[in-house]
């Protein structure tokens, strides 16, 4: 890591105000959680569209239960994802003189005025930030290059946002301009990829219709049977394809709309 190495080194810091340890323990709880949920709603799902007909109470059901499983999902790995990212041990410690991080990998420290741009925003009292580490983030970068991260994971995360905006207020009023304010028009394109990709899949689900097939029998019998279009997996998969098309495609035009305003 860089910054200032040692123990030793950290004194020139001045004495601890407060120490943050980032309890990354959570996000795998909170990913076998998710997981718990996802798989029992996607099974039921995809047996609730293949036993009922579309456009019945039924098949509404199982479509919100394969929406609540892909929520699951993104949940889980999104947990997973920023839990292998996060470093063993992690912690932040607030000094008189400066912030020190560090983990089992090392710690380094600087003082305040390496600190070049620092933005704090959301609300660490939610209950969903303290435990998923959602709707609460800080964005410490420093004049070396370093860029510190944190949520609502950190023990008294709200108390480590208030110290340091009590420390940096002149780069804290510093305007950040989120991705979406900086994508211009291709949320508005990647919307539209999206719902072509849903209609492709309706119209490939218009085309492959249940088929009657007549099969002459003995005497004056004909046998009548049902071949599908399109198979039980198939039809899951193109229902679960079409939820995920449909809700990047409203994310992306509410991204879109929301970056407007930074233009």
């Amino acid at each position: 890591m860089t910054g200032i190495e040692g123990t030793g080194a950290f004194e020139d810091l001045g004495p601890v105000v407060s120490r943050h340890a980032v309890d990354h323990r959570k996000r795998w709880v909170n990913a076998g959680c998710a997981l718990l949920i996802a798989i029992p709603s996607a099974w039921l799902g995809v047996w609730g569209v293949s036993a009922t007909g579309d456009g019945s109470a039924g098949s509404n059901r199982a479509s919100l239960l394969l929406g609540l499983a892909l929520g699951a999902v993104a949940t889980a790995a999104t947990q997973i994802a920023r839990a292998l990212r996060g470093e063993p041990g992690e912690y932040f410690e607030v000094r008189q003189g400066g912030l020190v991080h560090g983990s089992r990998r090392g710690a380094a420290g600087w003082s305040w005025n390496r600190v070049t741009s620092l933005h704090v925003d959301g609300d660490a009292v939610n209950a969903l930030a303290t435990r998923l580490g959602n709707g609460y983030r800080i964005v410490i970068d420093l004049d070396d290059g370093t860029r510190l991260r944190a949520d609502g994971l950190p023990e008294r995360a709200a108390d480590l946002g208030r110290a340091l905006l009590t420390q940096c207020p002149d780069v804290a009023l510093k305007p950040r301009i989120p991705w979406y304010g900086r994508a211009g028009g291709w949320p508005l394109a990647g919307a539209a990829v999206c719902a072509a990709a849903v209609a492709a899949m309706i119209l490939y689900i218009a085309d492959h219709p249940d088929r009657e097939r007549r099969i002459p029998g003995g005497g004056q019998m004909t046998i009548v049977q049902t071949e599908s279009g399109i198979s039980e997996a198939g039809y899951a998969f193109l229902t679960i394809g079409m939820l995920v098309c449909a809700i990047t495609a409203i994310t992306l035009v509410i991204a879109y709309v929301r970056g407007r305003a930074y233009r």
